[in-house]
Parts: structure tokens; sequence; C-alpha cells
């Protein structure tokens, strides 16, 4: 089972975080004050990241992730402290998860990005294969 609590985050990016989701939610309810910005992963087990890299390899479903070794994992050499380096965001409307299948979801994603970044995150909407609800604590894997 994953979390969403911020206690679960690294403590070098827990405020950051919080802060992040503040101000998110802040400049999403100027247009919409029915949309809210919430935390949907922190800390995710290996064995979980395991089930989730099978969907769509060898197991039915469509992909939902493209590594094995992801920031969230905690069981990894790389989180020696056990504690996950990246956040997962959803944005919801009236309490229904937007999950950006649309033109106008994908929007309240991508406004999103710029202001994670701004508080250091790498965001995955930049990636390859974006992964838009993804902010991970940069060099994870090198730096203490």
């Amino acid at each position: 089972m994953s979390s969403r609590d911020l206690k679960d985050l690294h403590a070098s990016i827990r405020h950051l975080a919080e802060q992040f989701i503040a101000e998110a939610n802040l400049a999403l309810k100027q247009n919409n004050p029915s949309i809210e910005v919430r935390l949907i992963c922190t800390w995710r087990a290996q064995a979980q990241q395991d089930e989730l890299y099978a969907q769509g390899r060898t197991k039915p479903g469509k992909k939902v992730t493209w590594t094995k070794s992801s920031a969230h994992n905690t069981d990894l050499p790389e989180t020696p402290h056990g504690d996950a380096e990246a956040l997962d965001v959803g944005v919801f409307e009236n309490g229904k998860y937007l999950q950006g299948n649309n033109a106008r979801e994908l929007g309240f994603y991508l406004s999103l990005g710029p202001i994670g970044e701004r508080f250091g995150f790498v965001w995955g909407g930049r990636w390859k294969t974006p992964d838009y609800p993804h902010y991970e604590r940069k060099n994870w894997r090198t730096e203490r």
C-alpha cells in the first residue's frame, strides 16, 4: 500500500512539498474554486512498484510506469533513510479525481509543473514519456 503522507517524504523535500501543494491550490482555485490539488502518492513499497511495472508488460492493462526503481521506493539503496524522494499530486474537482484525459484536465497538470519546478523539483511532465503528476528531488540518487 502506498502513502499520501508528507511525513513519508525525505526531510529535505517535506516542507517544499507542503509549500508546493499550498501554492498549487492557490493558483488553481483563483479561476475555479471547486478545484483542489492533493498528494496522491509519496512512499511506495518496492513490491507495489514491481506490480505497477508488470502492468502492460506481463500483466493486463496499460503501462503506468516506466521504471522499476522509482524515487517513491523506500526499499532502494538510494533511499537509505527509508524516505520517499518523490511525490505525485492529483487534481480534484468537487472531490472527483481528474486524470488529465482531456485538454481541460491536462491543462491543470500542465499549469502545476512550473510551480513545482520553482520549488526545486524535477517535474515528470518534461520527460520523454511524460508523467505529469510526478515531482522528485533533483539528484536523489547521488546527493544526500
